[in-house]
C-alpha cells in the first residue's frame, strides 16, 4: 500500500484527512481518467437502453455503455440532477428523466424555493411595474407555492427605495387540486388557477393587488439553491464577489463597540472580531490572511448589525 495525503475542502473550509490507496498489482492498472467537460458545457444527454450519449456545447459527444436500463437511467439522472444544481436550476437534459415536479414548473414559471430576500431582489432587477408576479415553490411544505404580487406605492415616487411593495398568497396542491388560501374553489390544474387569475384583484389586509403579467425563472439564472464550485489559477483561489463562503462565528469572538446607526430592522455597531486559527488549519489561515484590515490574523474590523428584538415576525 501508498498513502496520499488527498486535499479536499469541506463545508467549513477544513482540509480532508490523509487517506490510503491500495495500489494496482502490476500490469492490472486502468488507463488513467480524461476530463470531458463541466456541467455548464452539457447541451443534452441522450439514453437508448443501456448507452448514454453526452453531448457538448462544440458538438463533442461522449458514449457510456452501462450494463443494464436500469443503470443508464440512474446515471442519466444523476448527470441530471448535478446540471439544475451547478448550471440551471429550472432546465433538465433529458425526457426519460425529467422530474413531474420540474416539469410543472417549467409550464407554469414556477421558481424553486428561495428566500424572500431573493423575490424581493429578483422584483426590482426587472421592469417593476403594477401587476407583477412571482410564483415559487415554498421553503417549509413540499406541497405549497407562494404567489408574490408587486404594487406601487403611490406615496413614493418611481425609482425611489420603498415606490413598489409586495405581497404574498398561498396555493396549496391537494392531491390532484389546487387551492389559493382563502378560496374554496378548486382547480383540476395549475394553469386554469392562474388563468382565472390574470386580472384579478387580491385583496390583503387594507390593500389590494392586481395579478397581471408572470416574471418566470430566466435559462442559467443564478438562485439561491445553485451550489458554485469554486475556481483555482495556478493553485491560488480566485474570490468570486457573487458567492459567499460562510465562516462559523462564536459569540465570545465578536466585541461590540460604538453603535453606529439604525436600519429597517436592525441595528449597526462597529466591531471586531477575534480570529482563533487552529494549529495546522492552513485553509482558514489563507481566507483571513487576505483580510485588508486583517491584524496578523488575529483581529478583523466589522459593522455588526444586530435585528431588533420587537421584531420577533422575522426572527426564524
Amino acid at each position: 500500500q501508498r498513502t496520499e495525503s488527498v486535499s479536499q475542502r469541506g463545508y467549513f473550509g477544513r482540509r480532508g484527512r490523509s487517506r490510503e490507496l491500495e495500489a494496482e498489482p502490476a500490469g492490472q492498472s486502468e488507463p488513467p481518467w480524461c476530463h470531458f467537460c463541466d456541467f455548464q458545457e452539457i447541451t443534452h444527454v441522450v439514453v437508448k437502453e443501456c448507452r448514454i450519449s453526452i453531448h457538448r456545447q462544440d458538438n463533442k459527444c461522449l458514449e457510456v455503455l452501462l450494463p443494464s436500463p436500469g443503470s443508464a437511467l440512474a446515471l442519466v439522472s444523476l448527470v441530471d440532477g448535478y446540471f439544475r444544481l451547478t448550471a440551471d436550476s429550472s432546465h433538465y437534459l433529458c425526457h426519460d428523466v425529467a422530474p413531474p415536479r420540474l416539469l410543472l414548473s417549467i409550464h407554469n414559471g414556477i421558481h424553486g424555493p428561495m428566500q424572500e430576500e431573493f423575490v424581493f431582489a429578483k422584483l426590482r432587477r426587472e421592469e417593476p411595474e403594477e401587476g407583477l408576479y412571482i410564483l415559487r415553490w415554498s421553503v417549509l411544505d413540499f406541497n405549497r407555492m407562494i404567489l408574490s404580487v408587486l404594487k406601487r406605492s403611490h406615496q413614493q415616487a418611481p425609482g425611489t427605495p420603498g415606490a413598489f411593495k409586495y405581497r404574498q398568497f398561498r396555493i396549496q396542491k391537494k392531491g390532484d387540486s389546487f387551492v389559493l388560501e382563502g378560496w374554496d374553489r378548486e382547480f383540476p390544474s395549475l394553469r386554469e388557477l392562474l388563468d382565472v387569475l390574470k386580472g384579478c384583484t387580491l385583496k390583503s389586509g387594507e390593500e389590494n393587488f392586481t395579478v397581471k403579467r408572470c416574471c418566470p425563472p430566466k435559462p442559467g439564472e443564478i438562485s439561491d439553491l445553485l451550489i458554485a464550485r469554486k475556481a483555482k489559477d495556478n493553485g491560488k483561489q480566485i474570490l468570486n464577489l457573487t458567492q459567499l463562503s460562510f465562516h462559523q462565528i462564536r459569540k465570545n469572538e465578536i466585541t461590540q463597540r460604538a453603535h453606529l446607526g439604525q436600519g429597517t430592522r436592525t441595528n449597526i455597531y462597529d466591531g471586531v472580531l477575534s480570529v482563533c486559527a487552529s494549529p495546522g488549519n492552513d485553509d482558514e489561515a489563507e481566507y483571513f490572511s487576505t483580510e485588508q484590515n486583517n491584524n496578523d490574523g488575529r483581529e478583523m474590523h466589522v459593522v455588526l448589525k444586530v435585528l431588533d428584538p420587537s421584531h420577533r415576525d422575522i426572527a426564524l
